[in-house]
């Protein structure tokens, strides 16, 4: 598996507005460590600003 410049697996998620599925353990795990936050301040910052990987990580003050 290729890794990008973050050093994240590229085919899995990419450094893009990808959609976090906060319905999905899969990917609430993959955003827990990637944002490095809890799964509470994960869930607060999409009611805030919605689903978008980096709007998140920028609520978060994190950089995806």
């Amino acid at each position: 598996m290729s890794s990008n410049s973050t050093g994240f697996l590229s085919d899995v998620h990419s450094a893009a507005n990808d959609a976090i599925n906060i319905n999905e353990p899969a990917s609430i795990n993959y955003w827990l460590t990637a944002l490095r936050c809890s799964e509470l301040e994960l869930r607060m910052a999409v009611a805030e600003v919605g689903t978008g990987a980096r709007d998140v990580g920028t609520e978060l003050g994190r950089a995806v």
